[in-house]
């Protein structure tokens, strides 16, 4: 069932063994001298005032006062619409230093973790990414937020000039209108899409002993449930033709979620990529099984609106810079790093 293809050829299968992530929750900080939960909370959601959400979050960790926490604290923060995480140097590092006197600009990063970006901003796209930017000649300076929902993503990078790229997302069957979601049809109107970082293949899952896993056509959707985790859209079952109205569909924060639904009965079916539901599946891979008929390989991009000048020209950097770490194997040797030691 694990099988996933990397682009450009390389094939493997990963089998990762993962606690299901908590959903409540978009990132973990760790406190700094001068931190209060006060501050936190604004760095995070805007306004002090929310610091109580933290601290609920926390209450094992902080203790009974929530004015006194320690220098090394962990603290998981709750997700919340348009939530902000500034990524650590992880990103950062992977350009290098801005030249002086460089403008700040912005790049936008979906919250979560995943086997393509995690919550301490590494992985294997920012790590692609930002070889490709280095090599394309990107040396201005920038900030990287990890922005709460993909809507909020859009908002901001079409309202904001400051803000160029945005990452990861899933390319949209663009020239099958009736496979688009509302946002994808944003996203190909008014967006444009890097060559491709990554391959995945997108399909449907289902316990194992559910007769849904020798389907062939769409026939027995009608009245099942979806879990969709919100790195993901419902673009696969546009695509196949599932009538979404005799269907009910749950959007949830993490794919260890909706692994969790699958195997208790609250849900029917998992929209998912392979790799991901390997990595957030740490149970007998005999309970859960992909429905073959259904899986769609398509790729991961970074983008840009295209009405943003400055951020269209960053775009080509990271596309030429993408041409040359393929010529020279960068992109096989970050590739190559990801994978768990097992893998050949």
């Amino acid at each position: 069932m694990c099988r996933y293809v990397v682009f450009y050829t390389l094939s493997i299968i990963l089998m990762l063994s993962s606690a299901a992530r908590a959903a409540a929750n978009c990132d973990q900080y760790t406190v700094m001298p001068g931190d209060t939960l006060r501050l936190i909370a604004e760095r995070y959601y805007g306004t002090r005032d929310l610091s109580p959400i933290i601290y609920e979050a926390n209450i094992a960790v902080v203790g009974a006062d929530p004015n006194t926490i320690e220098i090394g604290m962990r603290l998981a923060i709750p997700c919340r619409d348009d939530i902000k995480i500034p990524l650590p140097t992880a990103f950062l590092a992977t350009i290098g230093e801005p030249e002086s006197n460089s403008p700040v600009r912005r790049f936008l990063a979906k919250t979560g973790d995943t086997p393509f970006m995690s919550s301490d901003g590494s992985g294997i796209i920012p790590d692609i990414l930002g070889a490709a930017l280095r090599k394309g000649g990107y040396r201005a300076g920038l900030e990287v937020e990890r922005v709460g929902s993909n809507g909020a993503i859009l908002r901001q990078s079409s309202q904001d000039e400051t803000t160029l790229l945005s990452f990861p997302w899933v390319m949209p069957d663009c020239g099958n209108p009736a496979a688009l979601s509302p946002q994808s049809e944003i996203l190909c109107q008014d967006y444009e899409f890097s060559v491709p970082l990554y391959e995945i293949t997108l399909g449907l899952f289902v316990r194992s002993n559910d007769a849904l896993a020798r389907a062939a056509t769409t026939d027995g959707f009608a009245g099942k449930s979806f879990c969709i985790p919100q790195f993901h859209n419902d673009d696969l079952l546009r695509r196949i033709g599932v009538s979404l109205a005799e269907t009910t569909q749950t959007r949830t924060g993490d794919f260890g979620t909706c692994v969790n639904a699958l195997l208790s009965g609250n849900t029917d079916v998992i929209v998912a990529d392979y790799q991901s539901l390997a990595t957030y599946y740490d149970g007998e891979a005999s309970l859960i099984a992909d429905i073959p008929a259904f899986a769609w390989q398509t790729t991961m991009h970074a983008i840009a609106s295209t009405q943003n000048p400055e951020a269209l020209n960053v775009l080509e950097m990271a596309n030429n810079g993408m041409r040359q770490i393929l010529a020279s194997g960068e992109w096989f040797a970050i590739v190559k790093q990801h994978m768990p030691a097992h893998v050949n």
